[in-house]
């Protein structure tokens, strides 16, 4: 049986106890931010940033999170911040203000901030619970199944505008020269997709937006700080899990604050506790600065944790603070980022798991340029492996490319008849002919499965789904990879298959050696309604139409499976073909509740 095939594997972390022999590591590429653990004995490379609220020349600003009606415990957090920094000159709320976006508990919250005469400027940032009021009659009345119960985006997006002080969901405030950074969804995705939850939207104009914010004062090399009540995914404590997961544009995200060692994000919704180990982590983008961006976990006021940040001429502290004990529990420092000279990063990359062999496959290379100054102008050359051919030519010209931009090359390459992996190179040289970077990719010639072959066990040569990638071993779900649970469809359990949000399809290649495919169709018993629980559209719970295709033959066809049915079994003739196409439409003309799944999906070959 071939190898399972893994090629999603989660996005690796660096825990402060760890960071800082990774920055010296990287130390001789470009003088990094420095990180240092709040306690335990001094480390080799330590910061020498140690600014205190109300050193001069420093500024001190508060972070809070996740308040949600608990307004003795707003009280109290505020009650130790002010005795912790009594100077603060800002004050950050960065999501979860409320319990539900009533305008009368956005006003609750601002009557216990007046009582500490909290009159400073104010950054909000909208979270999930800014927009729960659509579930219910009223503060007392959960009314799920009349979802949303008059309200509308305006509604919600208006209260919360009041309270913020502007006119946008996204914003900054610059306070003694110091720049805060709010993002947050210019979409309510519960209204906008079915299929979606408290997913976050980020536009294209609040994009360009935040991109120019991030490069404007990122020339500086100051610290500077950006807030969104999501984590993202893979960074700070339990955003490996459900939190880190919602998203949508989370790539975007990284490749913005990539080049910038001195970016601070700030994030939220976990409630986690910011003593622990993973409260703020090295967060690396490939094609980044190589000491990539800090996350920071801001805890929540409900557990009485928050952050107070000081930021001074050599960089900043981020001390996490229990207002129970009145006490630090974590501290991380964020050196001033030597600008320097500027350099080049190059990245290779391909949208496909695997290419059938002797067929053609896209390859894109980056190129990028972090720090001071301009890449006026460069060559980027690729090398091919053995057998392989392109008939574009292998060198290409790019530049300028200025700081923060990410110029991209594309080739396509047709592969070798030899399946196995194959290492494609690429290097980018100045105008005199001196190396910038290089960099490789190793692509996959797929092999024909042997014998009895589980198809969530092979590569896909090509996949498309309404939502995330097209899942192995369990069904689909958002946008997130692994979001979901176990394929079950009429009560009954799968070991293995594949899952799909219809508009789908996947290819695997076969190579002639498969006579054919079972499997057992339907849709998943799961309908994930999320935390509004939207209530159902009466009896249309998802309809699917379920084809195979061999070498672009159609060998099999379903008749429309609709949610509640029993699973239905496939047996097509594939006999000889090279390519397998599984494919899930909607019939209906809409993806709403398709959670198409192929249980036990299993290829006869032989060998």
């Amino acid at each position: 049986m071939p190898r399972q095939h893994t090629s999603r594997a989660g996005r690796a972390r660096t825990s402060l106890p760890h960071a800082l022999s990774a920055l010296i590591i990287g130390a001789t590429l470009l003088a990094p931010s420095g990180i240092a653990a709040a306690s335990g004995p001094a480390q080799p490379g330590g910061s020498p940033v140690n600014h205190q609220p109300g050193d001069p020349g420093t500024t001190t600003f508060d972070v809070f999170s996740d308040i949600q009606g608990h307004l003795d415990d707003w009280d109290a957090v505020l009650t130790d911040a002010e005795r912790a920094a009594p100077g603060s000159a800002a004050t950050v709320i960065n999501g979860d203000i409320v319990d539900r976006g009533y305008a009368e508990e956005y006003d609750a919250v601002r009557a216990v901030m007046d009582d500490h005469d909290r009159d400073q400027p104010l950054l909000a940032t909208f979270g999930n619970h800014e927009a729960y009021a659509p579930a219910w009659c009223d503060q007392q009345t959960l009314c799920q199944p009349t979802w949303p119960n008059g309200f509308t985006p305006e509604d919600l997006y208006g209260t919360f505008s009041d309270f913020a002080g502007r006119d946008r969901v996204y914003g900054e405030v610059v306070v003694d020269g110091v720049p805060l950074i709010g993002i947050g969804p210019d979409q309510l995705m519960w209204w906008e997709d079915p299929n979606l939850d408290d997913h976050v939207h980020i536009g294209p104009e609040q994009l360009a937006w935040f991109r120019d914010r991030v490069e404007h004062h990122g020339r500086t090399g100051k610290p500077f700080f950006v807030f969104a009540h999501y984590p993202l995914s893979d960074t700070v404590t339990q955003s490996d899990g459900d939190a880190g997961r919602y998203h949508l544009m989370e790539e975007e995200i990284r490749e913005i604050l990539g080049d910038h060692p001195q970016a601070v994000l700030f994030s939220s919704h976990t409630h986690a506790d910011i003593s622990r180990d993973w409260w703020a982590t090295r967060v690396r983008v490939p094609g980044g600065h190589p000491d990539g961006f800090t996350a920071v976990d801001t805890g929540a006021v409900l557990n009485h944790q928050y952050i107070q940040v000081t930021t001074g001429p050599e960089g900043a502290v981020v001390r996490a603070r229990d207002a129970r004990s009145g006490s630090v529990i974590n501290e991380l420092t964020v050196e001033r980022a030597d600008r320097g000279r500027g350099r080049t990063t190059l990245t290779l990359e391909t949208a496909v798991e695997a290419v059938q062999p002797g067929e053609t496959v896209d390859v894109t290379a980056s190129v990028a340029h972090i720090g001071n100054g301009t890449l006026g102008g460069a060559t980027v050359e690729l090398t091919l492996p053995d057998g392989w051919k392109t008939e574009e030519g292998t060198t290409r010209s790019v530049g300028p490319v200025t700081a923060g931009e990410r110029e991209k090359l594309s080739w396509t390459l047709r592969a070798s008849k030899t399946s196995g992996n194959a290492r494609v190179g690429v290097l980018a040289r100045d105008r005199a002919g001196r190396e910038l970077a290089r960099t490789t990719l190793d692509v996959e010639v797929a092999t024909a499965p042997n014998g009895e072959t589980r198809v969530s066990d092979l590569p896909f040569l090509t996949e498309t789904n309404t939502h995330g990638p097209v899942e192995r071993d369990r069904t689909n779900g958002g946008p997130a990879p692994a979001d979901r649970g176990a394929i079950t469809i009429g009560g009954k359990t799968y070991e293995h298959g594949i899952g799909m949000l219809a508009p789908a399809s996947a290819t695997v290649y076969t190579g002639g050696r498969c006579s054919l495919l079972t499997a057992e169709v339907g849709l998943d018993d799961d309908i994930p309604q999320g935390s509004q629980r939207r209530p159902l559209p009466g009896d249309d719970l998802g309809d699917v139409v379920f084809v195979v295709e061999a070498d672009g033959r159609e060998a099999y066809r379903s008749d429309v499976v609709r949610q509640g049915d029993r699973a239905v079994p496939v047996v097509a003739d594939i006999d000889g073909a090279d390519t397998v196409r599984f494919i899930a439409e909607d019939a209906d003309g809409t993806s709403s509740w398709d959670y198409a799944d192929w249980g036990h999906a299993t290829l006869t070959c032989t060998g």
